[in-house]
């Protein structure tokens, strides 16, 4: 009701739909090589991975992203330090994209909580 996430329905082959509390949502695809749904999204797919740009990590679909193991682009590692990148320059786009009238004010996290470091 007020805009924020509050739940989120898991549902597993084994016993069904579950709904869980939440305030954060970290979605992980694990190390499968296969799509699975997303398959069917449209997007730009070459050798089982989803073609990104590499400025915010957007796909060829408005407002879908795709970082670590399942995207791909020229020069691609699969590491997690490249995932870490990733999903900074994709969160940064993403909140311009659902707050465009709002500043996203970056922190350092290596300061953050210092005394006298007002950031």
């Amino acid at each position: 009701g007020d805009g924020q996430l509050a739940s989120v329905e898991i549902r597993t082959k084994a016993d069904g739909n579950h709904t869980i509390e939440t305030d954060h949502w970290v979605p992980l695809f694990g190390l499968s090589p296969k799509l699975g749904p997303i398959a069917d999204w449209n997007l730009n797919i070459t050798k089982n991975a989803v073609e990104v740009d590499t400025f915010d990590y957007s796909t060829n679909v408005p407002g879908v992203y795709a970082i670590g193991d399942i995207n791909t682009y020229p020069g691609k590692l699969k590491l997690i330090l490249c995932g870490f990148h990733e999903a900074t320059l994709m969160v940064q786009s993403a909140f311009k994209r659902i707050y465009p009238d709002k500043n996203l004010v970056l922190k350092y996290t290596t300061v953050n909580g210092v005394n006298g470091f007002e950031g």
